[in-house]
C-alpha cells in the first residue's frame, strides 16, 4: 500500500562510474574462461599410486569378470575398503564406478578425478611398504574366506559419517558454478 505523495528515501546511492558495456563483456568472458580452466585442471588430476581409494579401484578392476563383479568378491572387497579406510558407501561408489568403466570399455584412469573427490578416513595414503602388507592381507583374506564364512571385520563403534552433506556440497557447488558462468557470460 502506498500513500498518496509521499516518496520512500534512497537509502543507497551507487555513484561508481559504470564501464562500458564491452569492457564488462570482456571481464566476464575472461572470468568464465578461467573457472572453466581450473575445472578442467582438476579433471586432469591422476591418483596416486599409493592412495588408498586408487588402490582399491584397482582392486577391483583386477576382481571384476568381465564387467561383473561374484558376490563372494564384493564382500572381500568392502572388508578390504574398510582396511584402508574407505566407508562402505564411498567402497560401493568406486565399484559402480569401475563396473561402469569396464561396461564401456574404459580404463579407470579416467575415473580419476571422480575417485579422488571420495573422502578417506582413515588413511589417506598408503606407503609402499604398506601397499604390501595390504596385498599380502588381501591373499590371506582370501583364502580364509575360501574356508570360512565370516563377514569382515567391521568395528560398530567405528563412527561413519554420512555421504549426503559430500552430495548436497558438490550440488550446491556445481549449481552455483553454472549460475555465476551463465551470469558471467549472458549477464
Amino acid at each position: 500500500m502506498r500513500l498518496t505523495g509521499s516518496r520512500l528515501p534512497r537509502l543507497v546511492s551507487d555513484e561508481r562510474p559504470r564501464p562500458d558495456a564491452r569492457a564488462e563483456s570482456v571481464y566476464r568472458k575472461a572470468v568464465a574462461h578461467e573457472m572453466l580452466q581450473a575445472r578442467e585442471s582438476v579433471r586432469g588430476r591422476a591418483l596416486d599410486p599409493f592412495d588408498a581409494r586408487w588402490q582399491f579401484a584397482t582392486a577391483v578392476e583386477s576382481a571384476l569378470q568381465g564387467a561383473t563383479l561374484a558376490y563372494e568378491d564384493r564382500r572381500r572387497l568392502l572388508g578390504m575398503a574398510t582396511r584402508l579406510g574407505i566407508r562402505e558407501f564411498d567402497a560401493h561408489l568406486i565399484v559402480a564406478l569401475v563396473q561402469d568403466r569396464a561396461r564401456r570399455g574404459e580404463s579407470i584412469e579416467g575415473a580419476a578425478p571422480t575417485i579422488a573427490l571420495l573422502p578417506v578416513q582413515r588413511a589417506t595414503k598408503l606407503q609402499p611398504d604398506d601397499a604390501k602388507r595390504v596385498s599380502l592381507r588381501i591373499d590371506r583374506s582370501q583364502d580364509l574366506s575360501a574356508h570360512t564364512e565370516a563377514s569382515p571385520a567391521v568395528d560398530p563403534e567405528t563412527p561413519t559419517s554420512s555421504a549426503i552433506p559430500w552430495v548436497a556440497a558438490m550440488i550446491a557447488a556445481i549449481a552455483i558454478d553454472a549460475a555465476l558462468i551463465a551470469w558471467l557470460m549472458f549477464g
